[in-house]
């Protein structure tokens, strides 16, 4: 469906997806970006606009993204640190 991003007045953030909308409808109409007020009812009937299927394959989209996120923060954490450990221990050697 061909939809228009409702565009902030203040600062022209554009907010397109489903979970954008609804989060500017649930924090009283102020955009995402600049925190500036947009008509609750741009938002409103432009969230109407999305179907089910779109909603759901933005949701599959989404955690697929922090699937992916989730599996870098474990490579980070997991790989060894060869820079702090046993810095503060004084050297036997001197």
């Amino acid at each position: 469906m061909n939809r228009r991003p409702v565009q902030c007045p203040h600062c022209d953030y554009a907010l397109a997806s489903f979970s954008e909308l609804i989060e500017a409808l649930e924090g009283g109409g102020k955009c995402l970006l600049c925190g500036g007020l947009i008509e609750k009812k741009e938002l409103s009937t432009t969230a109407d606009l999305f179907s089910a299927e779109d909603i759901a394959n933005e949701g599959r989209d989404k955690a697929k993204a922090e699937a992916g996120i989730a599996q870098e923060e474990d490579l980070l954490e997991s790989s060894p640190d060869f820079g702090d450990e046993g810095e503060d221990e004084a050297d036997p050697v001197l």
